[in-house]
């Protein structure tokens, strides 16, 4: 296997160089002190070496080894993706207001295990890098507005804020920036000026750094498009930017039309089920009535957060004792529950076996009340465990598996993994309450309705207001959760996508699995689980083989 082993281990290389920024997430040391190459010619000269690891791996002669088949896979799929998906990721998404660049640092700022001394020092390099990266990412985004390629008005004037905000905050201890816990293997005296240095770089070059950027951004939305052409098809050349989009989150050749329909008619169908699950709960089996129920009784709202961390807690601690019936393998890294003011909603940070860092399921409680307390299970069960904990963690520890395979993720399998156990907890008989499986309702309503608005938005000519006022017609979200869900199917061109489309396809291959004699539902989730994040093509492959 030596010949494909030395080209995974040149493309995880390639991989974790090309984008150190994204290594946030994980709190990984690699590239510490490095940002992106945000550059044109940076961007092409990734493009042109991922389509070269796709060629050579496609080359490559694996046999029937399963491993081997699925290693050759991940590589061409992952590289095609990388390639496919590169267009405009430095003019629009890494600009956006909810999972730019800026955000993204806010949220994982003091993610990182510092042990030694040069990290101290990588660490430091990259604070100081800051302000050239969000320059050259202002520079770009600004030479390509030129050309007619611009992201939204407002988003570029949100995004401005949040700078702006931050650049508001007071300076010291409390600064968000300054929250890294410094290198363990330090000395009391080492720490101390290491601090020092940091508040120092903190004060002198960063926050100038950031009020460069925002007045970059406040120039730009002077130019920036309006809220009622959002999509990519108002673009030059952007519906064929939009089916690469989709290509690279999905690894599979679907059309926005396509995508369309589906979401239309998983919408219909959802509603159905409101009116089996929901009926009687709340009285009425008026679709409408349901959604405005659910959304407008506040008595089903949390009102602090410390009630929020506990129930999210409990929920994990349920899924843990009732998973081994339907895991025929169960993860040993650990899942903690952890609130943060930063970021999405809810995220989950996969484990590092390597640095010791475990898994962690992070919920934004800066506003309580934006969370429902019958949606908070489906939540944690798709973040912890039956969904993502369960395999990025499975997957961590595989040490039979190519780092590839282990971190390299497939969002439609990734995502599509998390949606499907949503529904697999039903099964398992986690939810509580009648209530609560209205909540998993709640959630299919959503990723359903991704379908229908992202492609609304960058196939079909979709305004900002008539994507929200979709999902206000056909959810139960309120109407503020709605516009920050469109506006980040905005910035993200197609990655909402990958959620409903990948449990379809994971259902479908259970479906098939089912029609054999001897099923077994543990040995179908080990073997959908065994290889690491594969395509859905190879995963359904190695799932139905005899």
């Amino acid at each position: 296997m030596s010949d494909l082993t030395d080209l995974a281990d040149e493309f995880y290389a390639f991989s974790l160089a090309a984008h150190p920024t994204d290594l946030m997430w994980a709190g990984k040391l690699e590239h510490l002190a490095e940002w992106d190459d945000y550059s044109v010619v940076g961007t092409a000269s990734r493009v042109t070496r991922a389509r070269e690891f796709a060629a050579r791996a496609a080359a490559l002669e694996v046999g029937d080894d399963p491993q081997r088949v699925a290693l050759r896979d991940t590589i061409v799929a992952t590289a095609e993706s990388m390639a496919r998906g590169a267009t405009w990721v430095t003019e629009l998404e890494a600009l956006n207001p909810k999972m730019g660049v800026f955000e993204l640092a806010l949220s994982f700022v003091d993610n990182f295990p510092l042990a030694t001394a040069q990290h101290g020092e990588d660490y430091l390099a990259k604070l100081r890098g800051m302000p050239r990266a969000l320059d050259q990412m202002a520079q770009v985004a600004s030479d390509s507005a030129d050309e007619g390629v611009v992201a939204l008005e407002s988003h570029l004037t949100a995004s401005a804020d949040t700078v702006a905000a931050y650049l508001g905050s007071p300076e010291g201890p409390e600064d968000r920036l300054a929250a890294q816990a410094p290198p363990t293997e330090l000395d009391e005296d080492a720490r101390s000026a290491w601090v020092a240095e940091r508040a120092r770089v903190i004060s002198e070059v960063v926050r100038p750094g950031l009020a460069a950027f925002e007045e970059s951004l406040r120039a730009l939305a002077e130019r920036g498009m309006p809220d009622e052409r959002p999509g990519l098809v108002h673009l030059p050349g952007g519906a064929e930017v939009y089916r690469d989009k989709i290509f690279s989150h999905l690894l599979l050749d679907r059309t926005g039309e396509e995508i369309h329909q589906l979401g239309l008619d998983q919408v219909a169908a959802l509603e159905e089920e409101y009116r089996e699950i929901a009926g009687p709960v709340l009285g009425t089996t008026d679709v409408s009535e349901i959604y405005a129920r659910l959304r407008d009784d506040r008595s089903m709202r949390y009102t602090d957060a410390a009630t929020l961390v506990a129930d999210a807690e409990a929920a994990l601690r349920k899924a843990e004792a009732a998973a081994p019936e339907w895991f025929a393998v169960m993860p040993q890294t650990p899942c903690l529950v952890e609130a943060t003011p930063y970021g999405a909603m809810a995220y989950y940070s996969a484990p590092d076996p390597d640095t010791g860092k475990v898994g962690t399921f992070y919920f934004n409680t800066s506003h309580p009340d934006a969370w429902s307390t019958y949606e908070l299970e489906a939540i944690v069960f798709h973040e912890g465990i039956p969904g993502h904990h369960q395999h990025l963690a499975l997957n961590a520890e595989n040490q039979a598996i190519h780092k590839v395979q282990r971190e390299l993720h497939s969002t439609s399998y990734a995502e599509g993994w998390g949606l499907y156990t949503e529904r697999l907890a039903d099964e398992m008989g986690l939810y509580g309450s009648d209530l609560s499986r209205i909540g998993m309702l709640s959630a299919d309503s959503l990723r359903a309705c991704r379908l229908v608005v992202d492609t609304g938005i960058h196939a079909l000519g979709w305004s900002r207001e008539q994507a929200i006022q979709y999902m206000v017609d056909h959810t139960p979200m309120d109407r503020g959760h709605i516009e920050q869900e469109v506006d980040r199917y905005i910035g993200l061109p197609g990655q909402a996508l990958a959620y409903m489309v990948g449990r379809l396809e994971i259902m479908d291959m259970r479906r098939e699995a089912q029609e054999r004699d001897g099923f077994d539902i543990r040995e179908f989730h080990d073997r959908f689980l065994r290889y690491g994040s594969v395509p859905l093509a190879t995963a359904r492959r190695q799932v139905l083989a005899d």
